[in-house]
C-alpha cells in the first residue's frame, strides 16, 4: 500500500513538471519575433551613407538620440513618430508650438534655431545631429565633432529636409505615406478649385518692427503655392531672392496680389511690430491694393504658413486654403 502510494505521488511530480516545461515552452514561443517585427530590427541595424548639403555622413545603425536644431525639422521628425532627445525651441509659444507640445515632454530645451546651445547638446550624447546650411554652416565642424551630422540645403524646403530625415531615422516607410498624402492632398484641391484660381495671384507679406513691409519670393508657403500652381504677381517674383523689402509706402503696390496673405509675426513683446502693421494698412494707398478691395486680404496664422516650417504645417496651411478660397 505505501509502494502504491509512493507510485502515485511520483506520477503527480512527474505530471506537474511535464505541465511546467510545456508552460515555459509556451512563453517561449510568445516572445519570439514575429516576421515583421524581424525585418525591422533587421532593418535599423543596416548601416546606411546619406549625402548632404555639407559633405556625407555614414550611420552604422538606426540613430536612438537625436538632435533637431531648426523648426522645419521638429516638426518633420515628430511627425515620422520620432521624439529627439534635445530639440531648438520654436519661435513662438515657447518652449514649443502648441501642436507640437503633448509629443515634446521631456525634450531639452536647446535655445534658439539661430543660436543653439552646444554644451547642451554635447551633455545629451546623440548619436545623430540635423541641422540646416543656412542656419548652422558656421558651427559644423563642432556639431560633427559631437555626432554624425546631416545638414540640409534649405530651411523651408520641407520635402526635401522629410527625405533627409525619413532616411536618416530609418522611417522610409512613415514618409513615404506622408508625401503620399500630401500628394493626394495636391491633387484633390487642385480638382476642387477647378479653373478660378488659375489667374488669382496671390502675395506673401510681413510688416516688421522697422516700420518696412517686405514679401515673400520663395519661402516655406511660396513653395506651397507653387506646388498648387497658384501664380504670383509679377512684381513678387525676384530671382535668387526669398524676401524683398520694402521702406516707403510709394512702393505699396509691390505688396499687391488678388489675395494677399499677411504672415506678420504679432508678439505683445514687441508692439512697434502691430505699429508697422497698422500704419501700412491705415494709409490711403492700401485701399488701392486689389486684394484689400475685393476684401480678400487675410491675416493668416504665422506658425502654420511661416514658422513651424514642416510636413504637419504644410498638412494645416492646405487646410488653411481651402477656407480662404471658398472651396468647399
Amino acid at each position: 500500500m505505501k509502494s502504491l502510494k509512493m507510485m502515485i505521488v511520483l506520477l503527480l511530480a512527474l505530471a506537474v513538471t511535464a505541465c511546467g516545461s510545456g508552460a515555459t515552452g509556451g512563453n517561449a514561443s510568445s516572445t519570439t519575433a514575429s516576421p515583421e517585427e524581424a525585418k525591422a530590427t533587421a532593418a535599423a541595424a543596416v548601416e546606411k551613407t546619406i549625402k548632404h548639403a555639407m559633405g556625407t555622413v555614414t550611420l552604422k545603425k538606426k540613430p536612438e538620440r537625436i538632435v533637431v536644431l531648426f523648426n522645419g525639422m521638429t516638426d518633420i521628425v515628430t511627425h515620422l513618430g520620432v521624439k529627439p532627445v534635445g530639440s531648438v525651441e520654436s519661435w513662438e509659444e515657447k518652449p514649443w508650438y502648441n501642436f507640437l507640445r503633448s509629443n515634446m515632454e521631456g525634450v531639452k530645451n536647446l535655445g534658439e534655431e539661430t543660436q543653439p546651445n552646444v554644451e547642451a547638446i554635447v551633455a545629451l550624447k546623440p548619436d545623430l545631429i540635423i541641422g540646416t546650411k543656412p542656419r548652422h554652416e558656421k558651427i559644423y565642424p563642432q556639431l560633427e565633432s559631437i555626432a554624425p551630422t546631416i545638414m540640409t540645403e534649405e530651411i523651408f524646403d520641407w520635402k526635401a529636409n522629410l527625405k533627409y530625415a525619413m532616411d536618416a531615422l530609418y522611417k522610409e516607410q512613415e514618409g513615404a505615406k506622408i508625401l503620399a498624402d500630401w500628394d493626394k492632398g495636391v491633387a484633390e484641391f487642385k480638382q476642387k478649385a477647378g479653373d478660378k484660381l488659375a489667374k488669382s495671384e496671390v502675395s506673401i507679406i510681413r510688416f516688421e518692427r522697422d516700420g518696412s513691409a517686405r514679401f515673400y519670393a520663395t519661402g516655406f508657403a511660396g513653395t506651397i503655392f507653387k506646388e498648387l500652381g497658384l501664380p504670383r504677381p509679377k512684381a513678387q517674383i525676384v530671382e535668387g531672392k526669398a524676401v524683398v523689402n520694402i521702406t516707403t509706402k510709394e512702393q505699396m503696390s509691390q505688396l499687391d496680389g488678388e489675395y494677399i496673405f499677411d504672415i506678420t509675426r504679432l508678439s505683445s513683446e514687441e508692439p512697434a511690430v502691430e505699429k508697422s502693421q497698422n500704419d501700412w494698412t491705415s494709409h490711403p494707398l492700401w485701399k488701392n491694393l486689389k486684394g484689400v478691395k475685393n476684401g480678400k486680404y487675410f491675416k493668416v496664422d504665422t506658425i502654420t504658413w511661416n514658422l513651424s516650417g514642416g510636413s504637419m504645417a504644410a498638412k494645416a496651411m492646405l487646410a488653411d486654403l481651402y477656407k480662404y478660397f471658398d472651396i468647399k
